[in-house]
Order: structure tokens, then sequence, then C-alpha cells
């Protein structure tokens, strides 16, 4: 499987492509950008995106309707350090699958990707 992370902070992305990377079933591709993950939903089709709620480059709700409509069946993940039920609420009625709050959920998402890549499909729990 292929999972595009989609994350501007150097730091956070390395954290996270590292926590990704040693789950040892997907193949990790990183972007810092919209403009830079469209290229790459374009040509890989991922079957995972994990993308940051505050991409910088253009406003991450479109980006997100792009997406789905670019890769249907990929599962759409947002995460953010923001904790607020009302925010997660929004990304999931905009269209993500899920939403993971960095700050406490990240053995979450690396839970839900594990168990994507074993049955080859993900959906929302």
């Amino acid at each position: 499987m292929r999972l595009l992370l989609i994350e501007p902070s150097v730091l956070l992305r390395e954290r996270l492509v590292a926590m990704l990377a040693d789950l040892g079933c997907a193949e990790v591709i990183e972007a810092t950008s919209i403009e830079e993950a469209s290229q790459l939903i374009m040509a890989l089709r991922p079957e995972i995106v994990v993308a940051d709620a505050g991409l910088p480059d253009r406003r991450s709700l479109d980006a997100l309707a792009w997406a789905r409509a670019k890769c249907p069946a990929a599962w759409l993940v947002v995460v953010s350090t923001h904790a607020a039920e009302a925010y997660r609420k929004r990304w999931l009625q905009a269209g993500a699958d899920e939403f993971f709050d960095l700050s406490a959920q990240v053995d979450g998402l690396a839970k839900r990707v594990r168990q994507c890549c074993r049955t080859r499909f993900c959906s929302p729990l």
C-alpha cells in the first residue's frame, strides 16, 4: 500500500514518517504542501492519505474534496493538534474518513494504518 503524508512541519513529519515506516506495511511518501501532494496523488494514487488540517498553501477543506474526487477509494485521514470536538466534526462532515488529534491519538493513527494494511482495505470505524 502507498501512504501519502502531507505535513508542513519538518519535526512532526519526521516523527510521523518514522512511526509509519516502522509499521512496515506501507510505502510512506512525503509532501509538505497541497501543491506537492496534488502531483503525487495524480501520479501515485495512494490508498491512504494523511493530511495536516492546517496546510499553508490552499484551503485544506478544498484540498480534501479534491483528493476525494481524484482518489475516491482512498482512506482520507486528517490530523491536527486541535482537539475540539466541533473541529473534528467539521472535518468528518467535509469528507474525511477519520480525524486524529496528534496530541493524544498518535497511537490510534498507527493502529488504524496497521489494520488497513493487514486487511488491504480502510474504512472508517
